[in-house]
């Protein structure tokens, strides 16, 4: 399933319309929440651009735009690195977060045979992977903490 540019553009535009809002109403100024959300905006807009440009296929969009998020916020590499992080820094995670899946489950909805078809193998190797994830993070969480120390 590929979107539209008519179709992201719109997604982009919903999904910050509902971030500034879950924003706003976590108490951060409107000038900040705008502010972040237009740099997080450009990262996302280049990311696709890029996507777009490069012949080769085999990466999704995501990778692209996580990249370039990770190499624009390198303090020494480019000057206006810590204006970005620190704009960025000022967008909640579950406002961001929250529209995202929810269109993720619309979409999985569309599919609903498909998972029909499925069974309950899907929902174990689902599980298997929430249980995996969890697990794999606390070791690695409680062995950087007993680290720390």
């Amino acid at each position: 399933m590929t979107m539209t540019n008519v179709q992201l553009v719109l997604f982009m535009l919903i999904d910050t319309f509902l971030s500034v809002v879950v924003n706003m109403m976590q108490g951060v100024a409107l000038a900040d929440t705008l502010l972040g959300m237009a740099v997080l905006l450009g990262i996302v807009a280049a990311g696709v651009i890029i996507h777009k440009l490069i012949p080769w296929k085999g990466l999704p969009a995501v990778a692209y735009i996580t990249t370039l998020g990770c190499i624009v916020t390198i303090p020494d590499l480019l000057p206006g690195a810590a204006f970005i992080s620190k704009a960025a820094g000022k967008i909640g995670f579950v406002g961001l977060c929250t529209p995202i899946l929810a269109y993720a489950g619309l979409a999985l909805g569309k599919d609903i045979d498909l998972l029909k078809k499925q069974g309950l193998r899907i929902i174990l190797v689902g599980l298997v992977v929430f249980v995996g994830t969890f697990l794999g993070s606390a070791i690695i969480a409680e062995t950087v903490l007993r680290f720390m120390k």
